[in-house]
């Protein structure tokens, strides 16, 4: 794992990524709440990040991000999985 520091204003979001993390139960506000500290990442296939943080409310977020031009596209946020929770411990 890594810390990285990504500001909320960096991130990409349209309607389909909205309705996507809506899916799982997840908002835009609370995905961007995360991006408030330094957050934990991985690295992903096709150079993707998958970052952890908590939102206010303390639900552990996992967000899959891509790098673009513009900054990073969200391409998924869901509560963490038990395993990525055990993981982020060690």
């Amino acid at each position: 794992m890594i810390k990285v520091r990504i500001k909320k204003s960096d991130l990409v979001w349209d309607e389909w990524n909205i309705e996507h993390i809506a899916k799982h139960h997840v908002v835009r506000a609370e995905v961007e709440q995360i991006f408030a500290r330094a957050v934990r990442a991985k690295k992903s296939y096709k150079d993707r990040l998958i970052v952890f943080g908590k939102t206010k409310s303390r639900r552990l977020l996992a967000v899959v991000l891509e790098k673009e031009v513009r900054g990073y596209y969200v391409l998924s946020g869901r509560v963490a999985s038990r395993k990525e929770r055990r993981d982020l411990l060690k």
